[in-house]
């Protein structure tokens, strides 16, 4: 049971991770994604600078984590079903 709290949580990381490293690259291709035209929230704006100075490290250490631990959960439920 505890192994499996720990791949979720792993999953978890990789996918936010991944969120950061989208949002990242699209925030510093295009600076005006997420703007609307007559409104200013300050929060999205220093989510978006949050994940433009982040978007790289995320990125590289995001998608791995997020596959290996994938890979990792899907053999240990392969073994689990098929030894049940």
């Amino acid at each position: 049971m505890k192994a499996r709290k720990s791949s979720a949580v792993a999953i978890f990381i990789g996918a936010l991770l991944i969120i950061i490293f989208a949002v990242g690259l699209a925030c510093s291709k295009n600076p005006d994604i997420f703007r609307q035209k007559y409104r200013y929230d300050y929060s999205l704006e220093q989510f978006c600078a949050f994940c433009v100075n982040f978007w790289l490290p995320a990125g590289i250490i995001g998608f791995p984590t997020f596959l290996i631990s994938l890979i990792i959960s899907l053999i240990r439920e392969k073994k689990d079903s098929s030894g049940s």
